[in-house]
């Protein structure tokens, strides 16, 4: 199957890349990190596959989505972002997947332009993919999310910082499990699915486990984190996590250490 993958090379979409030419998919990346910004792409690539993986989006974690001078960029940046890909679809007219987000309606530019794309891909007949607080290893910048920073405090200041007092929470899932989710709701015949993790952890958990991990301590700060606590109901039958919060920690410390040793 000829796939096209829209963020390829993004925290989730590098995975699906990856496990998509391991099924034996022919795989193409459109990603802004390679040069090509689907604002302006032609439509070549999409008439020329079989399906389409709509996973671009101007995001990152918390601290990114939530700063109050990059909501104008967001969303300019998704609403262009938007239009041009579902315009590209409804000519095309082939099978497409859309990953939106439990923070979608949210009062904020990644809520709000996350929602407009939820009833768009609706209309258009594609799939949706509601996503939970997906992690693994990412390079570290502005949009890099909370375990990634939280490991690479514990590794380069030896101890586990954390910007809030930890008490806000968060249904963790890793990213090779989301993929996984991701491929059998595409697969299967099911509309939409709620890819999430099994339970809730608070921030402060989580620090606490990655500093069990690192022998370190926990530094935690003194701000109140955010959360929107809506639990997944429209879940997979028959699928379940493979990788626990203990288990997906110890993935991103591993990587986060090969990274340091090469920087």
């Amino acid at each position: 199957m000829r796939e096209l993958v829209l963020g390829g090379e993004g925290l989730i979409g590098s995975e699906l890349v990856n496990a998509l030419q391991q099924k034996g998919h022919e795989v193409e990346s459109l990603d802004l990190k390679s040069g090509c910004d689907l604002r302006y792409a032609d439509f070549s690539a999409f008439e020329n596959c079989d399906r389409i993986w709509f996973l671009a989006w101007d995001t990152g974690g918390a601290k990114y989505i939530g700063a109050p001078d990059k909501q104008h960029q967001m969303y300019k940046h998704n609403c262009e972002l938007s239009v041009r890909v579902f315009d590209a679809i409804a000519r095309v007219q082939k099978p497409f997947l859309f990953t939106t987000s439990q923070l979608a309606g949210q009062p904020n530019a990644y809520g709000m332009t996350k929602l407009l794309s939820e009833k768009w891909t609706l209309q258009l007949g594609g799939k949706l993919a509601r996503l939970w607080n997906t992690y693994g290893w990412e390079r570290p910048e502005e949009r890099s999310h909370v375990i990634t920073d939280l490991v690479l405090s514990g590794l380069t200041e030896g101890r586990v910082r954390t910007m809030t007092d930890g008490r806000e929470r968060r249904r963790f899932i890793y990213k090779r499990d989301c993929v996984d989710a991701l491929m059998r709701l595409f697969d299967g015949s099911r509309d939409s699915a709620d890819i999430a993790g099994s339970e809730w952890f608070t921030i402060r958990q989580t620090a606490e486990e990655i500093a069990r991990q690192l022998n370190v301590e926990v530094q935690p700060g003194t701000m109140q984190g955010e959360e929107v606590m809506i639990d997944p109901e429209n879940t997979l039958p028959d699928w379940q996590l493979q990788v626990s919060l203990s288990e997906g920690v110890a993935l991103v410390i591993a990587e986060a250490k090969t990274f340091l040793e090469r920087a």
